[in-house]
């Protein structure tokens, strides 16, 4: 089935993903996750690496958008949960790794302005908020290069390659500085082991109690005369005594009891009056604790919105370097409402210019895949290209008699494989018509 053949390439690509960031090879890890998300956008594993990889390189961002996306998926076990849960506990970290990002951008736009030397001011800035963050570092070694600075330039690049042994960009640098010179090893951090928990101590052994010894009575003669006698006696005493102290221990006993009675009174007013300032300060809490709440909620909305503006400038970088598909992703996925007049005008041109040529790039791949039997490459290049093409794009008919017959092949996508079958019937009535009524008939048939 097309379906599990899906869910093995993506688990194939998750497992090189991981051994490449295994050792120490995020860039070529980065790309195999990628491509495993793309063949399998609920592949729960693959996002959560990614988030980490993304997160370990300065894309913080890209890193929560892959988290949160992870957690919508899955709600319980997922580790994305505690990877948003850390965030949140850390929220000043984040904002210094968001500073870096918005240093690095201010170096891009004084670099266009020919302005080296501010955007190293900058670059520096950034790598000290941040010193893993690749990017910045790959851009402060072109700047040192810029000045002819190449013993700094090349210790830039080796603090890249320190942090992704493979980096393309990094490994060229080097090699045009000094082609001889010794790559530094990858940082590795090595998990700690686990400490062994303690096995529970043994309790004492229960003390042995001794029974209780019975010993025999010996009987005994009573004189019941003398019994009685003393039992009169002491009923006779008792009732002397009661009638000469009664009326004292009487007015003793009121005046005890009124006592406890004013005792009783003041207890419970006190406990009225407690109970008032009780319910004030609770209210005066409760109200304290809303405008908390509030000021937390319109920072949240602050950062959030920073959050969204810095994504998008680093959408923007990569539609600058021709990478459209992930550009498109990333506005995809971004809400940009309340944010600048010229942000969205800027986001909604890209969109126009970059569908066409994603469109375009993903239906002569998938075509050629197709043509050439890689039927798992073909179904996910067309569906990439399903959702840019426009109507009147070029090899429309191609694109839809392809995808069709994808569809067709698997029974639980006929319903789609009618919907594209159809168009091509209506709008290209020409093109391979016997086969295209032969499906149609077929699944006519099976309804």
């Amino acid at each position: 089935m097309l379906y599990e053949g899906t869910m093995r390439l993506s688990d194939k690509l998750y497992n090189k993903g991981l051994a490449k960031l295994t050792n120490g090879d995020l860039t070529q890890g980065i790309s195999f996750l990628n491509r495993s998300v793309s063949v399998n956008k609920n592949n729960i594993s693959a996002r959560n690496l990614l988030g980490l990889a993304l997160f370990e390189i300065g894309y913080i961002g890209d890193a929560l958008k892959h988290w949160v996306i992870s957690q919508s998926l899955k709600k319980e076990d997922n580790l994305a949960s505690d990877y948003l849960e850390e965030a949140r506990k850390n929220a000043r970290t984040l904002e210094v790794l968001s500073d870096a990002a918005s240093k690095y951008n201010q170096a891009l736009v004084y670099l266009k302005q020919k302005s080296d030397d501010l955007a190293i001011i900058q670059l520096k800035r950034a790598v000290e908020l941040n010193p893993r963050f690749i990017d910045a570092l790959n851009l402060l070694s072109l700047c040192y290069l810029i000045q002819n600075n190449r013993e700094k330039a090349a210790a830039a690049a080796e603090r890249v390659l320190a942090i992704d042994v493979q980096n393309t960009i990094a490994l060229n640098y080097l090699s045009i500085i000094s082609p001889g010179r010794v790559r530094p090893d990858a940082q590795r951090v090595m998990p700690r082991p686990g400490q062994k928990g303690k096995g529970a101590a043994r309790g004492a052994q229960a003390p042995r109690y001794k029974g209780l010894a019975v010993q025999e009575k010996k009987a005994r003669t009573f004189r019941f005369d003398i019994i009685l006698a003393f039992v009169l006696s002491a009923a006779c005493t008792f009732a002397v005594i009661y009638i000469m102290f009664y009326p004292a221990i009487t007015r003793q006993h009121d005046s005890d009891l009124q006592v406890y009675r004013n005792r009783l009174n003041e207890a419970a007013e006190a406990r009225a009056s407690d109970a008032e300032m009780h319910g004030q300060a609770v209210s005066e809490m409760a109200e304290q604790a809303k405008l908390q709440e509030e000021e937390i909620e319109a920072w949240e909305a602050r950062y959030d919105r920073a959050d969204r503006i810095i994504r998008f400038h680093q959408a923007d970088n990569l539609f600058r370097d021709d990478q459209f598909l992930e550009t498109i992703e990333r506005l995809d996925n971004l809400d940009l409402t309340d944010l600048p007049r010229d942000i969205q005008e800027r986001a909604e041109h890209i969109r126009e210019y970059a569908y066409p040529r994603v469109a375009t790039l993903y239906v002569n791949e998938g075509l050629r895949a197709f043509t050439a039997s890689d039927y798992y490459k073909a179904l996910v290049d067309l569906e990439i290209a399903h959702r840019f093409m426009a109507p009147t794009a070029p090899r429309r008919a191609e694109f839809l008699m392809a995808l069709g017959t994808l569809y067709y092949r698997d029974e639980e996508r006929h319903a789609e494989a009618r919907v594209l079958l159809e168009e091509l019937r209506d709008n290209f009535p020409l093109h391979a018509p016997v086969t295209r009524q032969r499906m149609l008939d077929g699944l006519t048939d099976q309804e």
